[in-house]
């Protein structure tokens, strides 16, 4: 029988992996395999993710060692040995696993083969992962890549690098995740070895997926994605759980569900129990709104089976799902039992998501304990999890986590800009209906009437949009722009009469006023459902808006901008107190804001940013001093904004985001001095120095048109952050 091995010898040999599969598929299962061929072509078969088919390899192979050919045999038999452990790891059995990684460290050890001792090792950095024991984790890879470095095997080198950078995303070390499966992907590419480069990218998306980055993450994976399914391996079941997540968090629900299912029908022929315990999670945690019982199904599916990850994943879908569906109680026990676990397993992204859950479950539990020390305790547990966020670099995440800290203490203006946050990373409406930080704490409520300023007039009534027919005039809708205009301040009656009817006697403008503004009233409470004064609020002598019950866009830009500079400038101070170029450096050193704290500082001003949609008012309609101060106040308030952002970004090392803000500020106004300025230092600092150039010339022609002397060319060093 041993002939007919012989041919699929040959083709393993050059490279024809194709046709030794299917030359061993006419070869009897009882006969054995050489441990040489039977471990070559289990690699083969367990990369292409045929668990099964590759376990049936290495159980067919001849260990036996014969003393004339000791040491290959027994790298052979290492070899071996290394592959089933794979293997077993893969469908989640610990034991084994760990017994055979053992055995093939030692066979390995006695055949002095380096190849074989980066397979040994490989195995036993798995079955130290499987026990959570990440020290040993590291140590075994270690050893694995100075092994195969010396072996000059690069299959080996590609295959470890994919599964540290693995390792680094499971312990939430994101961004030295990246920089290892950079490293991978290249050598994937050098080599031509497609399933491992589709696992450096499907590893690498996990990583972008941990920084929040949704739109890298979702390239990375579709790409990896598109491998497996063109080979039809059926790892793109993995593909398709990681497919599924990233369209979960980012809230795009229908998708999210197709692709765990697909996942799911994937991975139950193989056992697969990485794939199976992350779909369950997932679908538990899309369903509890609308299938509870499904929910609750798919959550004790996913806590049933083992993984080799660790119970975390299923246990923090199953307390999401039980905070959601009103069960606090049960949520803070999976949120300390996942505590423990992730604190054993140095897993900082679950401890972070875990301290949410049992914070949002005990206020839930004591929804009246905001003021109480039980209250302080869930706020100062956010504020520790964000800080875990920030050192994980997770973008997404830090945005939830303040919207949670904001909503708890009650603060509408970073809430609203932390919404603002979440919208600029691409989470959709869907995220809000997927258990987890956004459906525990729910959705802002809709108000009962909004007012749209900046930008196109428009008036929402518990969201729905009031059609111009329904104003009967167009000085009811100057009335309330007029109003709004304010900003939460009084306004005179006499001067709202004077303004709509400056050529009317003041007592005929006056009486004239007094039925506009019931007719306003009219239109934002068409029912007369509730007091006059619930929207627009009168007395003898002036108008207001009523900011308990009306939302206003330009109101809610104005606090939120001012906050946000005041906390920049709050920063700056600090930094030049304590004579440090760089305000983040100083706050490191003992300021009240944090180093990490810089970066949210210069999102916060991009969220404020982006709030401003559109000048005051600025469809036309009307004008007037009424309109046209806050017009102006909130356009400088932008452009003020936009500033301390720019230079945000330069301090921080962001030198082509800078140029960008810089521009669209000498656009806006060609005689603006230091955005010119910053401009040429941003493009000196990025190494355009020719553009930089005939930057300065052009600002030094604007500056002579209004009679200004110019200043020096800047030097960028004077601003340029230490390194």
């Amino acid at each position: 029988m041993l002939g007919v091995l012989i041919p699929i010898e040959a083709a393993v040999r050059d490279g024809r992996y194709d046709d030794a599969l299917r030359q061993l598929a006419a070869v009897p299962a009882d006969v054995p395999l050489p441990a040489a061929l039977s471990w070559r072509l289990g690699v083969l078969l367990h990369q292409r993710g045929r668990f099964d088919a590759a376990e049936s390899c290495f159980q067919r192979a001849d260990l036996d060692v014969a003393d004339q050919h000791r040491a290959s045999a027994l790298a052979d038999q290492a070899q071996v040995l290394a592959g089933w452990a794979a293997t077993r790891w893969a469908k989640g059995d610990q034991v084994r696993t760990r017994q055979l990684a053992d055995k093939a460290v030692r066979a390995a050890e006695q055949s002095g083969d380096d190849s074989a001792v980066a397979a040994a090792y490989v195995a036993q950095a798995l079955a130290a992962f499987s026990d959570g024991d990440r020290a040993d984790n590291e140590h075994a890879y270690a050893q694995a890549l100075a092994a195969a470095e010396r072996a000059g095997d690069f299959s080996q080198q590609l295959r470890i690098r994919c599964n540290v950078g693995s390792r680094l995303v499971e312990e939430g070390r994101y961004r030295p995740a990246v920089e290892e499966l950079d490293e991978a992907v290249r050598l994937g590419e050098l080599l031509g070895h497609q399933t491992l480069l589709a696992l450096a990218r499907h590893n690498r998306a996990e990583a972008w997926l941990g920084l929040g980055e949704l739109r890298r993450a979702r390239s990375d994976a579709d790409e990896a994605l598109t491998v497996w399914q063109r080979a039809g391996s059926p790892l793109a079941a993995f593909g398709l759980a990681l497919t599924a997540r990233v369209h979960r968090v980012r809230g795009a629900v229908g998708q999210a569900v197709a692709a765990y299912q697909a996942a799911l029908a994937m991975g139950e022929p193989d056992g697969n129990s990485q794939v199976l315990v992350e779909a369950c999670a997932g679908l538990a945690r899309i369903s509890y709104a609308d299938n509870p019982v499904a929910a609750a199904r798919y959550a004790e599916r996913a806590l049933s089976m083992p993984s080799a990850a660790g119970p975390t994943v299923a246990a923090l879908a199953a307390g999401w799902v039980a905070l959601c569906s009103g069960d606090p109680q049960t949520a803070l026990r999976y949120g300390d039992q996942v505590r423990s676990e992730a604190g054993r397993r140095r897993d900082a992204a679950s401890l972070a998501e875990a301290m949410e859950l049992t914070a949002l479950a005990a206020h839930r539990a004591s929804p009246d304990s905001t003021s109480t020390r039980a209250g302080r305790r869930s706020l100062a547990s956010l504020v520790e999890a964000a800080t875990i966020w920030a050192e994980l670099d997770n973008e997404f995440a830090l945005a939830a986590n303040a919207l949670l800290q904001a909503r708890l203490s009650g603060d509408r203006v970073t809430e609203e800009i932390a919404y603002e946050r979440l919208n600029q990373l691409g989470v959709q409406e869907g995220a809000w209906h997927v258990a987890g930080p956004l459906a525990a704490i729910g959705s802002a409520p809709v108000p009962e009437v909004e007012v749209q300023t900046l930008g196109q007039f428009t008036v929402r009534l518990a969201g729905v949009s009031v059609p111009v027919g329904t104003w009967q005039s167009r000085k009811a809708r100057d009335l309330l722009k007029m109003v709004v205009g304010q900003l939460g301040r009084p306004v005179a009656r006499e001067a709202l009469a004077t303004a709509l009817w400056p050529e009317a006697r003041t007592e005929v403008a006056l009486r004239r006023l007094s039925v506009l503004i019931s007719t306003v009233r009219g239109v934002l409470d068409p029912s007369r459902q509730h007091p006059a004064d619930r929207y627009l609020a009168t007395d003898p002598a002036t108008v207001r808006i009523n900011p308990a019950h009306v939302a206003v866009d330009a109101q809610r830009f104005y606090q939120a901008a001012r906050a946000a500079i005041a906390a920049d400038g709050t920063s700056t101070t600090k930094a030049q107190q304590s004579g440090s170029p760089n305000p983040g450096r100083a706050a490191a050193g003992g300021g009240d804001v944090p180093a990490d704290g810089e970066l949210r500082l210069l999102r916060r001003l991009e969220a404020v940013v982006a709030m401003y949609t559109g000048d005051f008012c600025d469809d036309g309609e009307v004008a007037g001093d009424l309109v046209q101060r806050p017009r102006a106040l909130l356009a400088d308030l932008h452009r003020e904004a936009i500033h301390q952002l720019s230079r945000r970004c330069l301090q921080l090392g962001r030198a082509e985001a800078a140029i960008g803000w810089y521009l669209r500020l000498t656009v806006e106004d060609s005689y603006d001095e230091p955005a010119h300025l910053g401009l040429v230092s941003a493009l000196s600092i990025a190494g355009r120095h020719g553009e930089a150039s005939r930057r300065y010339q052009e600002y030094v022609a604007r500056m002579r048109e209004i009679d200004v002397d110019p200043a020096a060319f800047p030097h960028p060093e004077r601003i340029r952050p230490p390194a």
